[in-house]
């Protein structure tokens, strides 16, 4: 009897945690050639906490208060946002923009943290490390509403080289991929980037999207931004369309932040304007994995991306001659395209 019970028991706990596992995955769409790898849906209320540490590089500060998110979930979305008397980062007083006492606002929540995770912070506190999620390689998505404001500050979602070479500070895996940063002034633009840090196998890029239609509806509807990380490169897409390509990635595992600033460098200032609070909405976060893996042979050589880099620019130019032409003079732009298709290289 005892070990019938002992069975029963372990056959049900079986069966309420497969159907637990299919409910996670029924509730997360599959997206073909590509296994989930990661998900934070942000339905149950509460952050989780397992996966996201809420603050913000708390290693780079001493304020604890500072460095705390503040946040709401509701609706099914995660609510970043900064209000008025939102602490300082450092610990100044709220309120002031005044350049010879700048206060700098920053509010977000990540999935990792060690001493000197980010290599830009001015101080170096230090911290208990917290491993909730890092990876390297995969689909990375977001669904979200631009923030809600037409004046100073900005967000970003980004990721930053775990470190696992070492614990001190001479990292070279340190790199960083901003998925996208987005002026609240510019809703309808944004800007990946890839930052070399310490990483010596990587370069500076950068790139900027201007998003079709109009902007306000990238602030007023849900849309999806995502990167396909590789060997060969990251792909970046906004609604499932390519938006910008590199053709060279980091090559270690790599966590993620979300975060917003205002009065952060080059991110704009607490105008008069500014309306408060202001929000951003996000619906999920999502990261899922190739199913046949990815091939690090798939890389390309300094010499190779140098090659391919050319042709992608003969490549531009000759969409821009042909663009100037066409408007200028068809019969012009006839002959230019005949001539302009006898080089394959241009293509």
């Amino acid at each position: 009897m005892f070990r019938k019970s002992i069975v029963f028991l372990l056959v049900s706990a079986m069966l309420i945690g497969s159907m637990s596992i299919a409910s996670a995955e029924e509730s997360v769409p599959e997206k073909e050639g590509y296994v989930l790898d990661f998900s934070t849906e942000f339905n149950n209320g509460n952050l989780n906490t397992e996966y996201w540490l809420p603050q913000y590089l708390p290693h780079c500060t001493a304020n604890k208060e500072g460095s705390s998110a503040r946040y709401k979930i509701e609706n099914g979305c995660l609510n970043l946002y900064i209000t008025k008397d939102s602490p300082d980062y450092f610990g100044g007083q709220p309120g002031s923009a005044d350049p010879d006492n700048l206060l700098w606002i920053a509010n977000g929540i990540q999935t990792w943290e060690k001493n000197h995770l980010h290599p830009g912070g001015a101080q170096q506190m230090e911290v208990e490390p917290f491993e909730g999620y890092a990876t390297q390689y995969g689909y990375f998505e977001i669904r979200m509403k631009m923030p809600d404001t037409a004046c100073g500050g900005y967000a970003a979602w980004w990721l930053i080289g775990a470190q696992d070479d070492t614990d001190a500070t001479d990292s070279v895996q340190n790199g960083e991929i901003d998925v996208l940063e987005t002026f609240f002034k510019s809703p309808g633009v944004f800007e990946p980037k890839v930052h070399a840090w310490d990483d010596p196998d990587l370069n500076e890029w950068a790139s900027k999207v201007e998003l079709d239609g109009d902007p306000t509806d990238y602030v007023n509807e849900f849309h999806t931004y995502a990167m396909d990380w590789r060997p060969e490169g990251i792909t970046f897409y906004v609604d499932g369309k390519e938006v910008a390509k590199t053709t060279e990635s980091p090559q270690y595992r790599m966590c993620m932040i979300l975060s917003m600033y205002i009065n952060s460098d080059f991110s704009g200032w607490d105008e008069p304007e500014n309306e408060y609070p202001i929000e951003w909405l996000i619906d999920y976060v999502r990261v899922y994995k190739d199913k046949n893996g990815y091939d690090e042979s798939n890389r390309l050589t300094k010499f190779e991306r140098f090659v391919k880099y050319m042709c992608d620019s003969l490549a531009s130019f000759r969409h821009r001659v042909l663009s100037f032409f066409q408007d200028l003079c068809p019969q012009c732009y006839q002959l230019f395209e005949r001539l302009l298709s006898k080089i394959p290289a241009l293509y």
